[in-house]
C-alpha cells in the first residue's frame, strides 16, 4: 500500500495535475485525490498547492517526493535483483535519448538485448531539451544518451561519442562544397528546425546581432524523420551531428558541413547510467549493448 501512495505522489508531481496523473495510472481521479489527502493528514502538512489549472508541490511535498522516487527505484531494483538470482533477468529499462540516436543506435541495441533476454522491457523517451533536463533532475531514466552536461550528478558517463555539429543539406545545395559554414551563411537559405533549437539559440543570437541575419524556418518539427525527409527533398538546411544521418551521408543523399563557430564545432554525446542502478542486471546489459552500438557509429562516422 505504501508503494501505491508513493507512486500516486510521483505521478501527480510529474503531471502537475491529479486528473492527468489518474489517467496515466488508469485509476479514478477521486482515488488519487483521496490518497494524497490521506497522506497530507497523516503528515500534518500540505504536499501540494491546489490551483485552478492544477497542483504544485510545496516545500514539504518536494522533500517527500525525493524520498518517494528513491524508495520506488530501490523497490524495483530489489525485485529485479531477486529475480536475477534465479537466472531470470527482467525489468523495465527507461531510456532518454536525443532523436538522432533513436532512429538507429537505440533500436538496434534493444533488438540485441530482446533476443537474449525477452523479459527485459523498455520505455524509450524522445523529449525536447527541457523535458530531458526534468527527466534527469528527477532521476527517472536508467540510461540516457544526451549531450554532455556536468549538472547530471546522479549519473556516470559510461562512454563518450565525440562528434561535430554541422549543417546537413543535399549535395546540390550551394553550401554543400564548403569546408565549414557559419550560421550567417546558412541563414541566407531556408532551414528546417527543431521546435526547440536550444543548442543554436545562444550562438545564433550573438552572431546575428553583428551580422543582421535571421533564420527563415521553412519547416519546424519535433520529428527527426520529418526533418530528414525535408532535407532530402531540398526544403532546407538542418543542424545536427552526423550520428543520425550516417546512411544518408554514405549513400550521397545528404552531406554534413561542420559549423565554423567554435562553441558549436565540437560536441560530445554521453552514455549516462544512473549511479544507483548501474549494476542492476537489466540496466547493465542494456547499457553495454548501447555502448557497442555507439562504438559502431563512431567507426561509421570516421569512415565517411
Amino acid at each position: 500500500m505504501h508503494a501505491v501512495v508513493l507512486r500516486y505522489l510521483d505521478q501527480v508531481a510529474r503531471f502537475g495535475s491529479i486528473r492527468r496523473a489518474a489517467e496515466a495510472l488508469n485509476v479514478a481521479s477521486s482515488a488519487v485525490n483521496r490518497q494524497i489527502l490521506k497522506l497530507e493528514a497523516e503528515l500534518g502538512v500540505a504536499l501540494f498547492e491546489r490551483r485552478g489549472n492544477g497542483v504544485r508541490l510545496t516545500p514539504a511535498g518536494d522533500y517527500l517526493l525525493r524520498h518517494a522516487r528513491n524508495t520506488l527505484a530501490e523497490w524495483q531494483r530489489t525485485c529485479t535483483d531477486i529475480a536475477a538470482l534465479e537466472g531470470d533477468i527482467r525489468g523495465e529499462v527507461r531510456i532518454v535519448a536525443i532523436p538522432s540516436l533513436l532512429v538507429k543506435a537505440i533500436p538496434r541495441a534493444i533488438e540485441t538485448v530482446a533476443k537474449r533476454h525477452p523479459r527485459i522491457s523498455f520505455r524509450v523517451i524522445d523529449a525536447d531539451p527541457a523535458e530531458h533536463t526534468e527527466e534527469m533532475r528527477a532521476g527517472r531514466p536508467d540510461i540516457a544518451v544526451l549531450f554532455i552536461d556536468r549538472r547530471m550528478r546522479n549519473y556516470e558517463v559510461l562512454t563518450r561519442l565525440r562528434t561535430t555539429l554541422g549543417a546537413i543539406m543535399r549535395p546540390d545545395h550551394p553550401l554543400a562544397r564548403e569546408r565549414t559554414v557559419t550560421l550567417t551563411q546558412c541563414a541566407a537559405y531556408p532551414v528546417v528546425m527543431l521546435n526547440d533549437p536550444w543548442l543554436l539559440d545562444a550562438a545564433s543570437e550573438t552572431e546575428f546581432v553583428h551580422s543582421g541575419a535571421q533564420f527563415n524556418a521553412r519547416v519546424m518539427s519535433n520529428s527527426l524523420l520529418v526533418m530528414k525527409d525535408a532535407m532530402k527533398s531540398g526544403l532546407g538546411i538542418g543542424f545536427f551531428t552526423p550520428t543520425g544521418f550516417v546512411d544518408e551521408i554514405r549513400h550521397g543523399e545528404l552531406v554534413h558541413v561542420p559549423l565554423a563557430e567554435p562553441g558549436l564545432a565540437g560536441s560530445e554525446i554521453g552514455l549516462f547510467v544512473h549511479r544507483a542502478r548501474a549494476t542492476a542486471p537489466h540496466v547493465s546489459i542494456s547499457a553495454k549493448a548501447i555502448e557497442r552500438e555507439l562504438a559502431g557509429i563512431t567507426d561509421e562516422i570516421a569512415a565517411l
